[in-house]
């Protein structure tokens, strides 16, 4: 596992002409080890390898801190393939924006994230990418959103988590 993650770690920055990854998920089940060999490779900022919580959470480890962003099955496109559980872009954007709304609810108390999965062979469709236009839309519009990548989300939680 330690020489995978050493070997898609040198793919990637080799293919993005020398950017390295700052984040983690694994396709499909982590070992009991992932995290551990994904500290000791150091330069990862955060994992997604959690379905455990809502909110992003610390892993200390001596002077390591590593961030744990959890990843989302609900709020993800692939719910399009696996389960058929959305019949549109309609049925997507309406359980995203659903959700949203509740957790803009409960951040006016507490700090909340809303991870939604995409891929581009799933949301990139015709009949699916409206879905997308109208979350984001409907997000923007609210003025209490933040919409970033999970690597700005990792340095924001190692920064509050530091105060």
């Amino acid at each position: 596992e330690r020489a995978c993650i050493a070997r898609t770690v040198e793919a990637i920055t080799r293919a993005t002409g020398g950017k390295r990854p700052l984040g983690w998920h694994t396709r499909s089940a982590s070992s009991a080890n992932t995290r551990r060999l994904l500290m000791e490779e150091g330069g990862f900022l955060y994992d997604s390898d959690a379905y455990n919580d809502d909110l992003p959470f610390l892993v200390i480890d001596g002077a390591r801190r590593h961030v744990v962003l959890p990843y989302a099955f609900d709020t993800n496109d692939m719910q399009f393939q696996n389960t058929q559980r959305f019949q549109g872009a309609t049925d997507f954007a309406a359980y995203v924006t659903d959700a949203y709304d509740w957790l803009a609810q409960e951040g006016r108390s507490a700090p909340r994230m809303l991870s939604i999965g995409l891929h581009l062979r799933m949301i990139g469709r015709p009949g699916r990418i409206g879905a997308l236009d109208r979350i984001l839309a409907h997000i923007t519009a609210s003025g209490v959103a933040w919409i970033a990548p999970r690597a700005a989300i990792a340095r924001h939680w190692l920064a509050a988590t530091s105060a």
